[in-house]
């Protein structure tokens, strides 16, 4: 994947009503199948689908909660029928009184402008400003991840290395800067009239800032920025309208889902049966077809191929 993205990548929000539908509309996913599975905190019942989980049958003060993850907002993205997608589900939730308990919004960088060991040597070396007095530091196989605010915060921004988090390929840049919203925080941002790329910059500058030492001044706070976090901001600032990933985001994760996840099985089936008998195991299978990924066919023959998207998968 190539230049840089603005995503939302997580959104949790509750309503004070009883059916679960009413959500399944807000969300404008009436034609998906939805898997009905045990709920969860309290609530007895789910409606499930692709990590948007939407939790009901609680006690009579809990209405419905729906729980949207990363992998939730992509199938949201791809399959909502609301032609302006987050503009339009953000209103919906607003005028219908919808409290939006969490709001995560995750800038990734794909073009080499945040250097995760230097933003970490710059941490431990105290050169930065922060709301919180609150970080951490976390290593491990899966990378380096920095974070300023403690879980419990109402905004926590968190920097890691994605790339290594995902075992890309060496040499692939990837890191993403997470800023992670709760409550009325979260409602706030949601409700800015602004690009979100905008919205994102205003909160993180406000919220954390690397500097620069300037001798004979013991203010950080009048310390000047970092360059590249100024360019971070900047480039963030510059994704006026919101980035969808679309295609070549979601074709991405497939390929890695199916090369990484079950590659070996796939190479083993092939030399068994050959292509061809592969193939037709392949158009045999029972499972259930799921429509994002009829949905990702018919936009890579539209915008790839130039063929129709009405055609048949």
């Amino acid at each position: 994947m190539e230049g840089d993205i603005i995503l939302y990548d997580w959104l949790s929000f509750t309503l004070k009503r009883d059916n679960p539908h009413v959500i399944v509309d807000l969300l404008g996913l009436k034609e998906i199948p939805w898997e009905q599975i045990k709920g969860a905190r309290g609530y007895q019942e789910r409606l499930y689908f692709n990590g948007i989980s939407i939790h009901y049958n609680g006690r009579p003060d809990m209405g419905i909660w729906c729980e949207m993850s990363g992998q939730g907002c992509r199938a949201f993205e791809t399959l909502t029928t609301w032609e302006d997608k987050w503009e339009q589900l953000f209103f919906f939730l607003y005028a219908h009184g919808a409290n939006i308990t969490r709001l995560d919004v995750a800038y990734d960088d794909h073009t080499g402008t945040l250097d995760i060991n230097q933003i970490i040597q710059d941490t431990r070396f105290k050169e930065y400003v922060s709301k919180s007095d609150y970080w951490e530091i976390l290593e491990s196989s899966k990378g380096q991840t920095l974070q300023f605010g403690s879980p419990q915060s109402d905004v926590l921004i968190r920097i890691y290395d994605k790339a290594a988090e995902r075992n890309c390929a060496s040499g692939e840049h990837w890191v993403r800067c997470e800023l992670q919203l709760r409550r009325e925080r979260a409602i706030a941002f949601a409700q800015l009239e602004m690009p979100v790329g905008e919205a994102y910059c205003g909160v993180v500058i406000n919220y954390l800032r690397f500097v620069e030492p300037m001798d004979g001044d013991s203010n950080k706070w009048r310390w000047p920025i970092k360059p590249y976090w100024g360019e971070f901001l900047c480039n963030a600032r510059a994704i006026h309208i919101y980035a969808e990933p679309g295609l070549e985001y979601n074709l991405d994760r497939c390929q890695k889902y199916v090369i990484n996840q079950a590659g070996n099985a796939i190479d083993a089936l092939i030399q068994i049966t050959g292509v061809d008998g592969f193939m037709d195991l392949l158009k045999k299978r029972t499972t259930k077809r799921n429509p994002k990924y009829d949905q990702m066919v018919q936009e890579f023959k539209t915008f790839t191929l130039g063929g129709s998207a009405n055609e048949k998968t």
